[in-house]
């Protein structure tokens, strides 16, 4: 009996495992910042600030932020009271990439509240043509239907304030 040989593109296709079915599913979401940890994740929205800020990026950094007016930013003694707001504020103040600065996350951390809500802080240090910010932040973070998580509040203070030469 002389046996065959069939070439591969002629072989009947393999059924798709349960690991390959799962990776297809998950790939969309690793792809777009989510992960499996919700710490990772909060992090991850966290960093895609600096990111986006550093790139000049106004769209990509404000959508990080819950969009409705329920959000809120506590800086000093001002408080900006929804998206909307809070989008008309950033893009009077910073224009352009080169007013934005140099934004940068200094340290990062993250507790849990619950299953759907976290509060992400540290320090930070933004240099601007006039002068450089050391100061502290905290973001409350909750998670949307869709498994993103966005800013619903934040606080940011300012430290030291060091004039540029």
């Amino acid at each position: 009996m002389q046996r065959q040989h069939l070439k591969p593109a002629l072989r009947a296709p393999r059924a798709p495992t349960l690991a390959a079915l799962l990776l297809a599913a998950l790939l969309p979401l690793a792809e777009a910042g989510y992960s499996a940890e919700p710490e990772d994740s909060v992090k991850a929205v966290i960093q895609g600030l600096q990111t986006s800020w550093n790139a000049g990026d106004m769209s990509g950094y404000l959508g990080a932020y819950r969009r409705d007016d329920s959000m809120s930013l506590t800086f000093g003694n001002t408080v900006v009271q929804g998206w909307e707001a809070l989008n008309t504020m950033f893009r009077s103040h910073y224009p352009d990439k080169a007013r934005m600065g140099t934004f940068t996350i200094d340290s990062l951390a993250v507790t849990l509240l619950g299953p759907d809500a976290a509060i992400a802080y540290g320090n930070f240090t933004h240099v601007f043509i006039e002068e450089t910010i050391a100061g502290g932040y905290s973001h409350v973070l909750q998670r949307q239907d869709d498994g993103r998580w966005l800013i619903q509040h934040e606080r940011t203070s300012r430290g030291a304030v060091i004039p540029t030469p």
